[in-house]
């Protein structure tokens, strides 16, 4: 049977609302029963907060786990979360404290797979986006968070609109409801972006944005 998230969602930044709404989304398989995923790997990726730790202030947003993550059940495992902790120095959060002040989202929470003879996963279908919708959401109105990192163009797009490219929108912030949004490159090596100079300082100016928001003076 398919998990749905509830009709009420909790309204206060709780660790335990957000433990909770994890457990729901690890039942859901909607996108299985809709046909839109087929390998058995693909199963929502859902990470508790460390025990001594609060709910963060910061939610990153990206595509959809992918495959490591997956397994492992650790978002941003590899060599691109390696240099994903790397621009957050920049913005004073240490590497080692990654995981406890940074809460992993998605716009999809399965890991879609690989289109034949590609070298990165599939974008999910707006299908599979509607589909997972709700549980962003629910997410968004239980972390309430300060920041929100959007990693790469599906989860800029999702909530910034038609942006033109991440040229257009990185080392930008946009401000809307008391949440300061972010647009970030995707940090996958596979990407040939972050090979210009100039797009490594919109990086740059965007973990300064940041830093500005974290430690004001």
């Amino acid at each position: 049977m398919t998990s749905r998230p509830g009709s009420s969602p909790c309204p206060h930044r709780s660790r335990r609302a957000l433990i909770d709404l994890n457990a729901r989304l690890r039942t859901c398989r909607a996108c299985h029963e809709a046909g839109y995923l087929d390998e058995r790997e693909s199963i929502p990726l859902a990470r508790d907060p460390d025990d001594d730790a609060p709910v963060p202030e910061i939610l990153l947003v990206g595509q959809a786990p992918g495959l490591r993550a997956t397994t492992e059940d650790k978002p941003f495992a590899g060599a691109a979360g390696e240099k994903l902790r790397d621009w957050l120095e920049l913005a004073g959060i240490p590497r080692d404290d990654f995981w406890r002040r940074v809460h992993c989202g998605a716009v999809t929470r399965c890991y879609p797979g690989r289109l034949p003879g590609a070298r990165g996963d599939r974008v999910p279908s707006p299908a599979e986006q509607r589909l997972c919708r709700p549980w962003l959401d629910e997410l968004l109105v239980t972390i309430k968070p300060r920041v929100i990192l959007l990693v790469g163009l599906l989860a800029i797009r999702t909530f910034l609109g038609p942006v033109k490219s991440l040229t257009a929108v990185v080392g930008t912030t946009v401000e809307r409801d008391g949440i300061l949004f972010i647009p970030l490159p995707h940090p996958s090596g596979v990407s040939r972006w972050l090979n210009e100079p100039a797009n490594v300082e919109a990086v740059s100016r965007a973990m300064r944005a940041l830093r500005q928001i974290l430690c004001p003076r």
